[in-house]
């Protein structure tokens, strides 16, 4: 190589150029901008998937990238494993925040679901509960952690203790409301255990469907509803029947059997349906699945006896947890309701309200009375005898501390007795931090600490609906290394930040 062409200058790229000179103000704010954006998709795009339960290798199907390509050919989707880092960095903040946020509360219930994915592990979800200073009841998930195949009240209540030490909560802890594990009842604990109340209704009606000749029928329904529902040819002709004869066409529901109000779901529009169901079934000869009139009887009954506990688990406020007071209120007026139903010679209503009966007893007796008289909407739904033992039980519990005086207390509780009734639709622990904490301030803090309870171990629209299942489907196919982190954004990510 010649010594002239050794020493010639390096030509520089306008690239290089560019790269070697400072940024000016404007490319900064730009570079900043577009990483903001960048950041905004993606944890946007995690939202999106939490809160509809899925994997997180949906960013890398085919099919969803089709779809964000016609929506925007130029934005890049983040790969599973870049979702998989932000999952773990949103949820150790989250998990940060609600740690700050139970330093300053005093009195936890927790609530435990015990469930089987697809494959049959079984897990424990478990959430917590508190009243806010500004009397909102909030329900967060603290953990969903496997149990491996070992589902002995010993490691359940292993388990539990774990995550209450985890989350520094077993001193706070008073009450645990528990589903799916009554394998727990008579087990000796530090808090109060009480059944969710939804598991206890489900399996009264479950045990009633047992009936030979009930579940018989229940099962030639099904049938016929799975026939007509993943038949599509068979459905097509259906809805053209009802069509011509001008028939309603409403949707063919397949019952969870394990919640009792898609039972009712199911058998409604099959009832109203029938006849033209019949045609169908008749022509393409299907006869196993053909009604008698003792069928059809039967499931008259069955819906009859059906519709007062969904008129009474309406007094339920429909959508998240509702405080355990309401159970009573509830018990009552189905009782009396499938009562009347007997009355008309429902064999199906006699028998719910015999396993009621046998399950709840004298509703004035009922263990959780005394909450419903500490409920400002309900406590007149008591007999004067109910509340009666309702203030003796109270005076008893706090005239142990010596802070209060039995004369004082019970001047507060006797006027409290006549205190005029709240709304229905009103907030008994708002009441109680407010107007409650100024009419009877030696009653305040024990009302709140035991409305406080909530009545179900899962949110009201799974308890007793078909949402029950889809959100269990759903959940069941999780990636099981990211089923925890998941669960709890899905809870407690608001979707308003």
């Amino acid at each position: 190589m010649s010594a002239n062409r050794r020493h010639q200058p390096k030509r520089v790229s306008n690239m290089q150029r560019n790269l070697r000179q400072p940024m000016r103000r404007d490319q900064i704010r730009e570079r900043r901008a577009r990483g903001r954006e960048i950041l905004t998709i993606k944890t946007q795009l995690l939202k999106m998937i939490v809160s509809n339960l899925q994997p997180l290798g949906i960013t890398e199907d085919a099919n969803f990238l089709d779809f964000a390509k016609a929506l925007k050919p130029a934005q890049q989707i983040p790969t599973k494993s870049v979702m998989q880092s932000l999952l773990l960095k949103v949820y150790k903040e989250k998990e940060k925040e609600l740690q700050s946020t139970l330093t300053s509360v005093e009195d936890i219930v927790l609530t435990c679901e015990l469930w089987s994915s697809r494959s049959e592990d079984s897990y424990l979800t478990v959430r917590c509960h508190f009243v806010d200073n500004l009397g909102s009841l909030k329900s967060y998930i603290l953990r969903t952690t496997g149990l491996f195949g070992d589902e002995s009240p010993a490691n359940i209540l292993n388990q539990l203790s774990a995550i209450m030490e985890t989350w520094h909560v077993t001193e706070k802890v008073h009450t645990v409301v528990t589903a799916g594990m009554p394998q727990l009842k008579g087990s000796k604990t530090r808090w109060t255990h009480i059944p969710c109340f939804s598991d206890i209704l489900n399996a009264i009606f479950k045990d009633v469907m047992n009936n030979n000749e009930l579940s018989s029928v229940l099962n030639k329904c099904c049938n016929i509803i799975r026939f007509l529902k993943y038949d599509s040819e068979a459905e097509k002709e259906l809805r053209e029947l009802q069509g011509k004869l001008h028939k309603k066409q409403t949707e063919l529901i397949m019952c969870s059997r394990d919640r009792c109000l898609t039972w009712l779901d199911m058998l409604q529009p099959l009832d109203e349906q029938y006849s033209v169901m019949m045609i169908v079934i008749n022509e393409r000869e299907k006869t196993d699945l053909i009604l008698n009139e003792s069928d059809k009887k039967n499931i008259k009954n069955v819906i009859s006896a059906l519709e007062p506990l969904k008129e009474a688990t309406s007094m339920f406020k429909g959508k998240g947890f509702e405080t355990i007071s309401v159970v009573v209120p509830v018990i009552s007026k189905l009782m009396d309701a499938l009562g009347e139903e007997a009355k008309r010679k429902n064999h199906v209503a006699k028998i719910l309200l015999s396993k009621c009966q046998l399950e709840f007893g004298n509703v004035n007796e009922h263990k959780l009375a005394t909450v419903t008289f500490l409920d400002p909407r309900y406590k007149n739904h008591l007999r004067d005898n109910a509340k009666n033992l309702a203030i003796k039980k109270i005076m008893t519990e706090l005239s142990a501390s010596k802070e209060n005086s039995a004369d004082k207390l019970k001047v507060q509780l006797d006027k409290y007795k006549a205190y005029k009734p709240n709304a229905q639709e009103s907030n008994p622990l708002a009441w109680w931090r407010y107007t409650g904490k100024e009419e009877f301030s030696l009653l305040s803090k024990y009302a709140v600490k035991r409305l406080g309870v909530v009545s179900t171990a899962v949110p009201l629209e799974k308890a007793f609906s078909r949402a029950g299942d889809q959100f269990c489907n759903l959940r069941s196919s999780i990636e099981p290394e990211n089923l925890n982190m998941v669960l709890f954004l899905n809870s407690n990510w608001s979707t308003q930040s």
